[in-house]
């Protein structure tokens, strides 16, 4: 005669332990909880702390509960190095600094290319493409680094739940897509700051000058010595605010430029640069880093 399965399972039911709690899985089978140990035909219970072991009564199986991905030591680090703090502004109201999450990948796409997206006038008919097609590759940079590059930071500005701010650093040796190449050359050795962007309607404020010293306190909290950035000669904005925080051009560098980077210096007025037809070129900075000179 055969046997019936619905019987077999109400039986092994049956065995259970009198204190287990039951309830009813996704299927319409029971499930149920036995002394801190799921015990599921299809559902683990969801209040109390993760099981160790799924127990499937049905099919007289066990098998280990699924735990989260475990962080590499570099990872870890990381975290640890950016501290989310709440800052009173300038003018009214805070702003939260702190490492930027996965969810805000898009919204931080949305502002590097609304600041430092250009298009040369001879591609201006294939503007939209050309956005498109770096705006993916910014997108994918950020979810890098976000999500498994152990060699940058990218930390965020929030005003309540809206993102106004990033700012990125590389660790010594890290990948600086494409800040390699700006002349005069940082060290590849040593710790960079890149892409610090504000809102245009949130300038002003003291943002800015927040992400600046959340990258300064990170890498000081890693045992970073120095810190190098660069600004683009006709970026005054950008120079103004790395002077306050206390930046300047190391004097070595500076006594080494060469004669086309004194000119590139000198054509930042020139509107063929404003057109984006002449390279107005980069200014190197640095700033010496120590946890005693850091707000907290």
């Amino acid at each position: 005669m055969p046997t019936d399965k619905s019987t077999t399972r109400r039986a092994t039911r049956a065995n259970a332990s009198d204190d287990a709690e039951t309830g009813t899985a996704v299927d319409g089978r029971k499930s149920a909880s036995i002394r801190g140990v799921t015990t599921t035909t299809g559902e683990a219970v969801s209040d109390g702390p993760r099981p160790m072991l799924m127990v499937d009564l049905a099919a007289g199986t066990v098998k280990f509960a699924p735990t989260k991905r475990q962080k590499s030591q570099a990872t870890a680090k990381k975290d640890q190095a950016v501290k989310r703090v709440s800052v009173e502004m300038k003018t009214k109201g805070n702003v939260v600094i702190g490492v930027l999450e996965e969810e805000d990948v898009d919204d931080a796409t949305n502002l590097v290319m609304d600041l430092f997206f250009k298009v040369r006038p001879q591609d201006i008919l294939a503007k939209n493409r050309l956005r498109g097609e770096q705006a993916k590759r910014v997108r994918m940079g950020l979810l890098d680094g976000v999500k498994t590059a152990e060699d940058r930071i990218l930390i965020s500005a929030k005003v309540g739940n809206v993102l106004v701010g990033i700012s990125e650093v590389s660790l010594p040796n890290g990948n600086r897509y494409g800040a390699d190449k700006l002349q005069p050359r940082a060290p590849r050795d040593k710790a960079y700051l890149s892409d610090v962007c504000v809102s245009p309607t949130q300038r002003g404020r003291g943002i800015g000058r927040q992400l600046v010293l959340a990258a300064e306190r990170a890498m000081a909290n890693m045992g970073e010595t120095i810190l190098y950035t660069h600004t683009k000669v006709d970026n005054e904005a950008a120079q103004i605010l790395f002077e306050k925080c206390g930046y300047e051009e190391p004097p070595e560098v500076k006594a080494k430029l060469t004669s086309a980077q004194i000119a590139q210096r000198s054509s930042k007025n020139n509107p063929f640069a404003k057109l984006g037809l002449v390279e107005v070129g980069h200014i190197l900075l640095a700033k010496p880093l120590t946890n005693s000179d850091l707000p907290p």
